[in-house]
């Protein structure tokens, strides 16, 4: 990295930044990681994508601690993309609305 330390004066670090961890792809992140996430939540969960399923696979009491959260005020949702959308389609890139 080019002048660190000048980097570092002008960037946010340390352990209360926004950006903790980025991972390479979903599966590269720990299943402590996401579970973690779950359970510190307390307003607001929001999953959005098209393979929400591996938590209900890796989370066996997912349903049960969503219940949870959602009967405590919490308010859970689950976006999906539709595949066949023009913004999702991977044929080619998205340039917006026709």
């Amino acid at each position: 990295m080019l002048w660190p330390n000048a980097a570092k004066a002008v960037l946010k670090t340390g352990p209360d930044r926004e950006v903790v961890s980025v991972y390479p792809y979903r599966s590269a992140c720990p299943s402590s990681v996401w579970r973690q996430l779950i359970t510190d939540a307390g307003t607001e969960l929001t999953f959005a994508g098209y393979t929400n399923y591996f938590l209900w696979l890796d989370h066996a009491n997912l349903a049960a601690v969503l219940r949870r959260k959602a009967r405590s005020g919490a308010s859970v949702r689950f976006l999906l993309g539709v595949p066949d959308a023009e913004v999702t389609r991977p044929a080619r890139a998205w340039n917006g609305p026709p």
